[in-house]
């Protein structure tokens, strides 16, 4: 066992452990200054890694706002593409419609060209027919003094005499001036001999037919200009607008036609007046109105709501006159005709 009694120490195991004590101390001192540059160089790296994150966080966010904003953009463009793809479209069926109307108008005028092709090879005939009946006529006419010379004086007259012939020749030259020019109907059941011997004069063209009620009831307002609008997408608006134009033209108006893309929800034949207008102009509106309820269509009168010069969607027609140059409009929208 060991004892408890002190033990007495001399000075050199003393310096020994001094120096021990000083040496350890050392240590812990170097310990510790390489434990502070060791956390002072960590925080140093933290710092610039935080900071780097933070830059590589903000390109990343600042790249992602960019594409939302290049997206929201070539959404914008999309939606204006799609708009204008709609209104081509319109544009396209309006155009189709005005063709499909074109062709309709080619082949009626073929048929006329047929038709009037027709009746100038009858007129032709007729003609030459006239132009025989002429010949014979002017040699029956070259014979009658010689048979009258050689017939004794108790032989009955002759049958024509120069005057009656003359007039004769004078009327067949006019009926084939009227058959050349105005190629007229042959009739029915009646040789050209028999035309060439009667010579009667051709019959007076019968009257023209009295004007239609929507024709008659504008005719006091002759000389209004009137701009005719027509809705694009509306198929049956260019039929509606070449009848109520051509009418108006019958009446004396002055109409001009314009097709309007772009715009919807106009229903029926809406009349409008320009503000500021003269009471011959609203009266005038009043008598169109009336006369187009008469005549089937669903019509009203309206005001424009904007300024006269201005509207909304795109123009198809004329550049002069200008679609803002007359005081009254006529907007042919949807259902235009009344339901029977």
């Amino acid at each position: 066992m060991r004892s408890n009694k002190p033990v007495n120490m001399d000075i050199d195991q003393l310096r020994g452990w001094a120096s021990i004590m000083d040496k350890a101390m050392i240590g812990s001192l170097v310990a510790t200054v390489l434990a502070v540059s060791a956390l002072g160089i960590t925080t140093f790296l933290s710092f610039r890694y935080s900071g780097a994150v933070r830059a590589h966080e903000q390109a990343a966010l600042e790249r992602y706002q960019g594409l939302e904003s290049q997206a929201a953009q070539q959404e914008r463009e999309a939606s204006a593409a799609r708009e204008k793809l709609a209104t081509l479209e319109r544009e396209i069926a309006s155009a189709q419609g005005r063709t499909a109307m074109l062709e309709q108008e080619v082949a009626a005028a073929r048929e006329q060209a047929a038709t009037l092709a027709q009746q100038a090879d009858r007129a032709r005939e007729r003609a030459a027919a006239f132009e025989q009946a002429a010949r014979e006529a002017t040699e029956r006419a070259a014979r009658a003094p010689r048979e009258s010379a050689a017939a004794p004086e108790t032989a009955r007259a002759p049958l024509f005499d120069a005057a009656e012939i003359r007039r004769r020749l004078a009327d067949l030259g006019k009926l084939v001036r009227d058959a050349t020019t105005r190629a007229p109907e042959a009739v029915p059941g009646r040789s050209p001999a028999t035309e060439s011997a009667s010579a009667s004069p051709p019959s007076m063209a019968p009257p023209p037919p009295p004007p239609s009620p929507f024709v008659a009831s504008l005719q006091r307002y002759a000389g209004t200009k009137a701009a005719l609008f027509l809705l694009g997408q509306i198929s049956d608006a260019p039929a509606i607008g070449a009848t109520i134009s051509a009418d108006l033209g019958q009446a004396g108006w002055l109409p001009e036609t314009w097709t309007w893309g772009g715009v919807a929800g106009i229903f029926g034949v809406v009349v409008l007046v320009r503000d500021g207008s003269d009471p011959a102009t609203h009266e005038a509106a009043a008598a169109l109105v009336d006369a187009l309820g008469a005549a089937g269509f669903s019509a009203s009168k309206g005001e424009w709501p904007a300024n006269w010069g201005r509207f909304r969607g795109t123009l198809n027609g004329p550049q002069t006159p200008s679609p803002t140059d007359a005081a009254i409009r006529i907007v042919v929208g949807e259902k235009a005709r009344k339901a029977s």
